[in-house]
């Protein structure tokens, strides 16, 4: 049998690090590496999605409408240029498919999401990494790394691992600095944990320029990450040439459902946040008292740096899984003496710190 040949650009692409197991195995009973919600999903999204089995015999509705109201109404976007799939992740990948060509380049924060360096590569583009200051993303670095080969840039607000974000001021200057057909792909998967006063996800970007796109998620905040719920908002050329890539009933019924019930509860979400940043001042506040750095973070999680370097940082790690507790090295961003810390809840936090004490002798 003759073997099947693969795209050179997938055999050309780095390798994805693998994710920890998502089942909590016994070995591991506070898993704090992924980013998820430590809470369950709104009682109103578990109704909702329990409903949904009394029709399971029948597709989804094709374009998430529902889903797709409810999110123009909450936001007040135009619903028709609003777009579901699979998480968003599913959507930069339609992104890259349909606007990055061999030998494009694409600029990207050097510590941004690990996926926009796959997806660059799948496609034959070229990946431009830009640095950051103290991990907080500076706009004047991305606008220096154009060329006339810049095809899109990528910038991940809040950032993923960072935490950190960009103030609104400076996304607007990077969009109205940038050539007008270079795409400007904003990646707002934690736009919900960010409170502070100077922060925007920019969605009024897309109704004032032609080459802006917003990705969002319910992953994170509404605790949907097992359902798989992502979305879009852009201009009407860019939503309809991404729904030629989407295929068929992507958005299953109970994430449609669930999805619109989830954001449809404010109170409840309002009540999670709440609870995740009092998490994340709890861990920044002792791990500091320890004598370790902690990046601060407007997310759901910290990047937490060992002083002592990468034999440190594996001995920490180590010390956490004796004691059944999951965390994120983030080696695979040549952070190599670095963790990326979830938040849990109370009783997680704290037995997260208790180990942490115990690791360094405070």
């Amino acid at each position: 049998m003759s073997k099947i040949k693969t795209n050179k650009y997938v055999k050309d692409s780095p390798s994805q690090p693998q994710p920890p197991a998502k089942t909590v195995t016994p070995a591991f009973k506070i898993n704090l590496a992924l980013n998820e919600s430590p809470y369950p999903p709104s009682p109103k999204a578990l109704e909702a999605y329990h409903e949904t089995s009394k029709v399971l015999n029948r597709y989804p509705n094709y374009t998430s409408a529902e889903l797709r109201l409810v999110l123009g109404e909450k936001y007040g976007l135009d619903d028709t240029k609003i777009m579901c799939a699979a998480g968003s992740e599913q959507i930069l990948s339609y992104i890259a498919r349909a606007y990055i060509a061999e030998g494009d380049e694409v600029i990207h924060p050097r510590y941004g999401f690990m996926v926009y360096r796959f997806n660059i590569a799948m496609q034959g583009g070229i990946s431009v990494p830009v640095e950051h200051d103290d991990f907080i993303v500076n706009v004047d670095y991305i606008l220096k790394a154009v060329t006339d080969k810049t095809r899109m840039v990528i910038l991940d607000n809040p950032g993923n691992p960072t935490g950190t974000y960009v103030p609104y001021s400076d996304v607007k200057r990077l969009r109205e600095q940038l050539p007008d057909h270079i795409l400007l792909v904003l990646d707002a998967a934690y736009a919900e944990f960010a409170t502070e006063s100077d922060y925007d996800a920019g969605m009024e970007l897309v109704d004032s320029h032609k080459n802006v796109i917003v990705t969002r998620t319910l992953s994170k905040l509404y605790g949907l990450s097992s359902l798989r719920v992502g979305w879009a908002y852009s201009t009407e050329e860019i939503i309809n040439t991404l729904l030629h890539l989407k295929g068929g009933f992507n958005v299953s019924k109970p994430a449609q459902s669930a999805g619109a019930a989830a954001i449809l509860d404010q109170e409840y979400a309002d009540m999670s946040r709440d609870k995740c940043r009092a998490g994340i001042d709890y861990l920044t506040v002792e791990l500091r008292t320890m004598g370790l750095k902690v990046t601060s973070s407007v997310c759901n999680f910290i990047m937490l740096h060992f002083p002592k370097g990468r034999d440190q940082m594996k001995a920490a790690d180590a010390h956490l899984k004796e004691n059944g507790i999951l965390v994120g090295p983030l080696g695979a961003y040549n952070l190599e003496s670095t963790l990326r810390i979830t938040v849990g809840t109370d009783a997680e936090n704290k037995a997260f710190i208790d180990a942490m004490k115990d690791f360094t002798g405070n």
